[in-house]
């Protein structure tokens, strides 16, 4: 509603208060970005080390034990992450009881979930595990499943916490410890190894390490953010689960999206194949930390009820798609030869198939965005409907193509299965959102001098000795959609 004029004409907006508002979301546009890019240097290092001094099939045995912890955190969370950053995002007491209450649900359910999962892979056992998960997920010792089990309310708690201060758009700490976990890890891997020779226990310890570290960062930034509190809420916890019944299904179908060709390729030819596939996944998905910074972006303005989010997605995603294209391009050309050099003879393959998953991350780069969208807006029934048949078909195509082709078939896979999601997750954005298909994907001329001339103007507002810009680019403008307060308009 604007604001009402008086005798001496219309009452003027107030420009400080839209010059903060674009200046913040561009702001935390350009952090994200900034951030993601550092975690994608410190995993590509990470991941290089570990596959130079573990070799393909304890490279195998350790991205299983990581992805079953991470998988389980997904089900037992039973879709919190993305109610708490709701019910964060309102302020604050609910802010606070939200927080008690998802530790609270970390504490309980984190730990029974760790040792149902440990029973089901049939632990304690004198020899070789027999439980029914054992037989889903071979190769994998019982030493080994352990670390995985003991993981699961660490990373329960990791998924809360983080979504919880991105909620207060405490963005800044949000990244720093997404950054600091990665930091910590790679730093242990090259002490351990520069001390003695790294084995995958040592390196199963120092995720374990790195994990608790995090956690402990995650429970100081909370402190300060004002929304650290034991006194959890039952209203809330009904609220969060109800929320959580629409969003968990949908969370763990895209995970599994992710992760299931690893799983079968385990599965179907080997733990070494599983070890291969994961420098193939793990660099393809580098080319989704920019999306994905705009999609924590994204999210943490639709779940602004004063905002046209709308708004936003569109400029988001027709630039996520333009910086996803320029980096997958040379990727493609280059990929082949950079893996060999990188990793080594053992780790050839993954180069050859990261040209058949490359087309699928490229669409899939629009789902980053606008799935935040769908769920920020109230809508993550929608979102799971297109998640999980996306899963489906990823596990369909996996089925047939990972016999016939190996490890070059679950890339293909992947990628059709990610193309068939972004379209779909597309079509629910342009029906709810009554936006249209080329404004949603294709880049404007102007987007990208507007992008330019809007970083110098962020610096110009932050950085000394940097001349900002006399006036707000276009592009500024749109990123500025969501942050109008309605009242301030004249």
């Amino acid at each position: 509603m604007g604001a009402q004029p008086d005798e001496a004409g219309p009452v003027a907006p107030r420009a400080p208060d839209r010059e903060r508002r674009r200046g913040s979301l561009l702001g935390d546009a350009l952090l994200t970005i900034g951030a993601r890019i550092a975690l994608a240097g410190l995993i590509l290092g990470t991941d290089v080390v570990l596959a130079r001094l573990l070799g393909p099939d304890a490279k195998g045995r350790f991205a299983l034990v990581i992805l079953l912890s991470q998988l389980a955190a997904v089900v037992v969370g039973w879709g919190m992450d993305s109610a708490i950053g709701v019910v964060t995002g309102r302020g604050g007491e609910d802010a606070r009881r939200g927080f008690a209450t998802a530790l609270l649900w970390t504490v309980v359910a984190g730990g029974l979930a760790a040792v149902a999962v440990a029973w089901l892979y049939g632990l304690p056992a004198d020899g070789r595990p027999r439980g029914p998960l054992a037989v889903v997920v071979p190769n994998l010792s019982a030493d080994q499943f352990t670390f995985a089990a003991l993981a699961i309310p660490g990373e329960l708690f990791f998924a809360l916490g983080l979504s919880a201060l991105l909620g207060r758009r405490r963005v800044a700490a949000y990244n720093t410890i997404r950054v600091l976990r990665r930091a910590t890890l790679l730093a242990l891997v090259v002490a351990a190894a520069a001390i003695a020779r790294l084995s995958l226990g040592v390196a199963l310890v120092c995720n374990l390490a790195a994990l608790a570290i995090t956690i402990v960062a995650i429970v100081r930034a909370s402190r300060s953010a004002g929304i650290a509190s034991s006194r959890p809420s039952l209203p809330i916890l009904g609220e969060e689960l109800r929320f959580g019944t629409r969003a968990v299904a949908g969370v763990l179908a895209e995970r599994l999206q992710f992760r299931a060709d690893a799983f079968l390729l385990n599965l179907l030819t080997g733990v070494r194949a599983t070890g291969v596939y994961s420098v193939t996944a793990g660099l393809a998905e580098t080319l989704w930390y920019v999306p994905n910074a705009l999609g924590t972006v994204m999210f943490s303005r639709a779940v602004d009820p004063r905002a046209d989010a709308a708004g936003v997605a569109v400029v988001l995603t027709r630039t996520t798609v333009a910086i996803t294209v320029a980096f997958a391009v040379p990727a493609f050309l280059l990929g082949p030869w950079l893996v060999e050099l990188v990793y080594g003879a053992a780790f050839a393959q993954a180069g050859v198939a990261l040209r058949w998953i490359l087309p699928g991350v490229v669409a899939y780069s629009v789902v980053a965005v606008l799935s935040r969208y769908v769920t920020g807006r109230g809508r993550p029934g929608a979102a799971t409907l297109v998640l999980v048949a996306g899963l489906v078909a990823n596990v369909t195509a996996n089925l047939m193509l990972i016999p016939a082709m190996g490890i070059a078939g679950a890339a293909l896979a992947s990628s059709l299965s990610y193309g068939l999601t972004a379209a779909l997750m597309l079509a629910v954005f342009l029906h709810l959102s009554g936006r249209t298909v080329t404004e949603t994907l294709l880049v404007r001329r102007t987007d990208l001098a507007g992008a330019s001339r809007s970083v110098r103007a962020w610096a110009g507002r932050r950085l000394p000795g940097v001349p900002p810009e006399p006036e707000p680019t276009a592009f500024e403008e749109a990123l500025a959609i969501a942050e109008h307060d309605p009242r301030d308009e004249p």
